[in-house]
């Protein structure tokens, strides 16, 4: 009898696992071809797209084998283990006894799926909505948590309660419908239930994506498909898994995980080349999570990296390498398994300041104007054969094109810091107690760079991101974020409102204000994002979503062409530089994108930029140029010095042909968001280089001077690009070494005339924490001064917390992580580093005990001290007092 059940056993779970296997790759090969030309971005070949829907079938393949045997298993153990098959049995025999009798009795599980399905969708969807506008506003992760879950419970009870008010009802109406025997029959049939319960439930949620549609089509549904599609194979391939293990030997059942085994070796076999493991990854469902999945398997040293399937570990025997790890300079390792070993010695940036023009008024004006979402290909100067911006092309016409401008980042939440400071989006100095992050008080802003040369600053913006909170009112003596109230929508992804008009309108009243003084105007024009609205007025180019932003653009630049105009009529456009930028771009689908955010494909990072400077001749210029070289074009325009701070450089040699305007450089680029992804990139006039750290490692390589839309990945045979890689490389390992790093690290031991002496864990010694002595006001950024002595090699993943605490009640952060990274640690030496810390603005006044400690994760280091005037409280050492009055 047991070897009979465990037969059973084997049998239903080795029927699970062919099932699995044969639905899997029949619905991975449809995914696969489902992406049709999509997948010669990455395999123009023929064999290789046939070698992409092979390795898409052994993917799907394995994972639905693994999948089916669970289910197969669990199902066996449900069905003749538990209670579950028992009552489920008697349930099924019950019904099949009345429905013999009279099928018109046998309708209480069909009334019962047909009530339980809409009750529960109104009862669960009620509740959502009550509990989302509750907990809006709570920060408690705990306490949101467990509402939602007692929330979701209760809503299940009344969605039961519901129905089973409701079934009697539903029955009596069944019956007067099953008058006749054969409507009957059909009605109570066994699987009747479930078909009414699946058909409702897709009804259901059918009205509710055309109901949210434009949210809808936003999100990334290609898994939920291909699982569905994986499913519904499932049935024939039950079906026919069953006559298969039926006619196979009991002693061969035992063999079927090593058939798993070895799918999983075809599918990391045929995953081995490049451009079919990419193709894949992108354009199908469960692709991307199957060869993460399977990485993850053959990840010998457990550091989330691997070396098959592209998972680029050079090491797999070190967890400490791994290309997420981070890089110690000059240890001869290259850890992070990018461009070698990283060196910590610097070669100052050359800023490139050149001599100011001698056809430029003395003391000209300067005008920045910023365009949300524009993409240098929509516009007119740029090639595009739409009329999308006349008033643009008239300027370019006047001034430099530049035609091959790059934003860094393709986000606003990144980009507009790296314009306004001249510095790397992950470069700048940011204050991330604010969401999303303010600029720090130590980042400079091109407001006070030109503030200090005697301009008259202002800044007309219109955006919640733009909230004083967010600091990027540095150095602005006019600040007006006022038409922020035209603009709404919670989703920074997809907001409503029109501001290009009222923008002009305040723009216009600054300069009539100012007229008789230096200034410089930041404008943001905000329209071009998405959802785009129609504009009565203004030329339309059709009801496709790109025909809908062409026209955002078009009515963007007609007011933009009455800010110009108004520095015409008052005559000072002749005495005003004017720069015109994107700050990203957007995405229609290219390369299965829409919108922007998250790649740095062209379509979301080229954009335009277009200098005019009085005196100087008209222009093309084919030099690359980024963001960051803004700011410091315009210090050197206005008269102001290179500062060490700065880190794009001046091109008012190139503006003003001292320089060769069609000399070739490189233009890089980050992207860096909470989900770990982590991509960077570089281009200059041929090339496009994108490195794509977390959560997949792979590089792409495109020709843009022969494949502009970047539809070919060209990494494989690079050509006149094949120094492209090494160049990121190199760029990437400088960008990650923090400036501060090396002054961190003293040549000896500090003279500390009384040490703190707090033990942190069994690897560092804090030794000094210094606070500024006199009192500090709520508003004051402080320096943070610590010492440390490190004792042992310190996990890479510890930070430091800071908690300013009032006795009375009052308190604020300064956690941060060492500028020179805890990887870097070595026992012996001595670390010492300064910190922002803001206070505040309504913080109460009083003396703020500052409490320290090291966390990673829920956990804190041990603490321990020998100085008897250090008071320890739950592993936080009590290290000062800061006077707030």
């Amino acid at each position: 009898m047991a070897g009979t059940t465990r037969h059973a056993a084997a049998r239903a779970t080795a029927g699970g696992l062919v099932a699995g296997a044969i639905a899997g790759a029949g619905a991975g090969a449809i995914d696969a071809l489902w992406s049709g030309a999509a997948l010669a971005q990455f395999v123009p070949a023929w064999a290789d797209r046939a070698r992409a829907v092979a390795l898409a079938a052994a993917l799907y393949a394995v994972a639905a084998a693994v999948v089916g045997a669970a289910l197969g298993a669990a199902g066996w153990a449900l069905w003749r283990k538990s209670y579950v098959g028992t009552l489920w049995r008697r349930a099924a025999e019950a019904h099949r006894a009345r429905r013999q009798r009279d099928p018109r009795a046998a309708l209480a599980p069909l009334a019962t799926a047909i009530a339980l399905v809409p009750s529960a969708a109104a009862s669960l969807g009620g509740t959502y909505v009550a509990t989302a506008r509750a907990l809006a506003l709570r920060q408690h992760r705990g306490l949101i948590v467990a509402v939602a879950m007692a929330a979701a419970v209760a809503a299940l009870v009344v969605a039961v309660l519901v129905a089973l008010a409701v079934a009697g009802a539903v029955e009596a109406a069944l019956r007067r419908l099953a008058r006749a025997e054969r409507v009957a029959r059909a009605l109570s049939a066994p699987a009747a239930p479930a078909i009414a319960a699946i058909a409702l439930t897709a009804t259901a949620a059918a009205v509710a994506a055309y109901a949210a549609w434009d949210t809808v089509k936003l999100l990334h549904l290609r898994p939920v498909v291909a699982v569905a599609g994986t499913a519904l194979l499932g049935w024939p391939a039950g079906r026919a898994a069953a006559r298969i293990v039926a006619r196979l030997p009991v002693r061969w059942l035992a063999a079927s995980p090593v058939a798993v085994a070895v799918l999983g070796v075809v599918a990391a076999a045929a995953g081995d080349a490049d451009g079919p493991r990419k193709a894949v990854d992108r354009y199908t469902g469960l692709g991307g999570p199957c060869i993460r999945a399977l990485r993850r398997l053959g990840d010998w040293d457990r550091d989330g990296y691997s070396r098959i399937l592209g998972g680029g570990d050079c090491d797999d025997g070190d967890p400490h390498v791994h290309p997420g790890a981070t890089e110690i300079p000059d240890d001869s390792v290259d850890q992070n398994c990018v461009g070698g070993d990283a060196s910590i010695r610097r070669s100052p940036d050359d800023l490139a300041f050149a001599p100011r023009p001698a056809g430029l008024p003395d003391r000209p004006n300067i005008v920045l104007i910023t365009i949300d979402t524009l993409r240098a290909d929509h516009v007119g100067a740029y090639g595009y054969p739409r009329p999308t911006t006349p008033a643009l092309d008239a300027l370019a016409a006047d001034g430099a094109l530049f035609r091959n401008a790059w934003a860094h980042a393709p986000s606003t939440r990144y980009s507009v810091p790296a314009i306004l400071t001249g510095r790397y989006p992950l470069a700048v100095d940011y204050d991330y107690s604010v969401w999303w992050p303010a600029l720090s008080p130590r980042a400079t802003t091109i407001a006070e760079r030109l503030a200090a040369l005697g301009f008259h600053t202002g800044a007309i913006l219109n955006y919640r991101y733009f909230d004083r909170k967010r600091r990027m009112d540095q150095g602005f003596a006019e600040y007006d974020n006022e038409n922020a109230r035209l603009h709404s929508g919670r989703d920074p992804a997809k907001t409503t409102g029109s501001s290009s008009r009222e923008q002009t309108d305040k723009a216009i009243a600054f300069i009539n204000r100012n007229r008789f003084r230096q200034f410089f105007l930041w404008v943001h024009y905000y329209d071009p994002h998405y959802t785009y609205e129609r504009h009565p007025g203004t030329p339309s180019f059709g009801n496709r979503p790109i025909d809908l932003y062409d026209h955002e653009i078009r009515y963007t630049d007609t007011h933009i062409g009455r800010l110009l105009d108004e520095l015409k009529a008052t005559g000072l456009y002749d005495k005003t530089i004017v720069v015109v930028t994107g700050d990203h771009g957007e995405g229609f689908g290219e390369h299965g994108v829409d919108k922007h955010g998250y790649h740095l494909y062209a379509a979301q990072t080229r954009v335009p930029l277009i200098v005019r400077v009085p005196g100087l001749a008209p222009r093309t210029i084919r030099m690359p140029a980024g963001h960051i070289d803004i700011a410091p074009t315009l210090v050197n325009l206005a008269g102001g010095q290179p500062s060490v701070d700065l880190q794009g450089r001046s091109l008012v040699d190139v503006l003003s042909g001292a320089a060769d305007p069609d000399a070739d450089r490189w233009v890089f680029q980050q992207l860096s968001f909470e989900n770990h992804n982590e991509q960077r990139a570089a281009a200059n006039q041929r090339c496009h280089v994108i490195y794509y750290v977390s959560p997949q490692n792979a590089w792409e390589l495109y020709r843009i001077d022969e494949d502009p839309g970047e539809t070919r990945d060209a990494i494989a045979s690079p050509g006149p690009c094949r120094d492209a890689r090494a160049t990121l490389e190199a760029w990437y390992d400088w960008s990650e070494i923090p400036p501060a790093a090396a002054d961190a690290l003293l040549p000896g031991p500090p003279n500390i005339a009384d040490p703190l002496d707090v033990r942190v864990g069994d690897f560092a010694r804090l030794l000094a924490v210094d606070l500024p002595a006199d009192p500090v006001r709520p508003g004051a950024t402080i320096d943070v001064t610590y010492t440390w002595q490190v004792t042992a090699v310190p996990d890479a993943k510890w930070k430091v917390f800071a908690h300013f605490e009032r006795p009375g009640g009052g308190r604020f952060l300064g956690d941060h992580a060492p500028v020179r990274p805890f990887a870097w640690w070595r026992p012996g030496q001595y670390i010492r580093y300064t910190i922002a810390v803001t206070v505040p603005d309504h913080a109460p006044r009083g003396d703020y005990v500052l409490w320290v400690g090291v966390f990673r994760g829920g956990e804190r280091a041990e603490l321990g001290a020998a100085n008897p005037r250090i008071r320890i409280r739950d592993r936080r050492a009590a290290v000062g007092v800061l006077h707030v009055q």
